[in-house]
């Protein structure tokens, strides 16, 4: 799909990204699980390009709200991690068929939908953050989902800690995405327009997410967004195949 997009189809798509944004915007997650199926029934190539590079203003939204709050010393642990994961899937995705990305990209989908649902709360220690920094950057570079780590990390910790470090650790995992697959050849200014163009969508979901933040408990948004994903991934992988 080239930037000649229908108008239907960019409604739909920023109708997606407000949902997305507005539970991410309450919870402190959710974006990425909820849009990327969804953008990708539309068309693989909302994702993980665009995806990425429009809920990057988002992350840097919401740590304007509260970046007094961020816990630096997690952060530490976990950017450098990511930068390696980042680079790994980096090389995977250029060596990736383009017919099989239908496939793999949902299946990676359910994989942390999987992960999320199942895998009991790590506790923060050095290793756990590092071994997390790793699979956030493998994921959201392959699939534009880098959140599906750190919601097993950081279930259990408070929201007014969890919002602020993990937009500030999505922040830097969008960037560091966008970078290798810019150098991969697989990101260009086509998609960063592409992205741009859902950015009223995210803006809109935004202002709406801070309005309802204090009647979005952390229970009813993780329901929307697994139940979101799952379906999402299980309608795109049935599509491919």
């Amino acid at each position: 799909m080239e930037l000649t997009q229908t108008i239907s189809s960019l409604v739909v798509a920023n109708a997606i990204v407000i949902f997305g944004s507005l539970v991410q915007t309450s919870t402190g997650m959710g974006f990425g699980m909820i849009a990327a199926p969804l953008l990708a029934l539309i068309s693989l190539e909302y994702v993980p390009g665009p995806m990425l590079f429009v809920n990057l203003f988002l992350s840097l939204l919401m740590l304007g709200d509260s970046r007094t709050y961020v816990v630096h010393k997690e952060v530490a642990l976990l950017m450098p991690a990511i930068v390696i994961g980042t680079a790994i899937a980096a090389v995977v995705v250029t060596m990736m068929p383009a017919r099989m990305l239908g496939i793999v990209f949902p299946s990676l989908i359910l994989c942390a939908v999987a992960v999320t649902i199942f895998a009991r709360a790590l506790v923060l220690t050095t290793r756990n953050l590092v071994i997390c920094g790793v699979a956030v950057g493998l994921m959201g570079t392959a699939t534009g989902i880098p959140g599906g780590p750190l919601v097993v990390l950081y279930q259990n910790e408070p929201l007014e800690k969890t919002r602020p470090t993990m937009a500030l650790v999505f922040t830097f995992s969008y960037i560091t995405s966008l970078v290798a697959l810019a150098l991969a050849g697989v990101f260009d200014m086509g998609q960063a327009l592409l992205g741009l163009l859902m950015l009223p969508g995210l803006i809109l979901g935004y202002v709406i997410g801070k309005r309802v933040r204090g009647h979005m408990s952390r229970a009813l948004g993780r329901f929307l967004m697994l139940s979101i994903a799952a379906s999402g991934a299980l309608l795109l992988l049935i599509k491919s195949l």
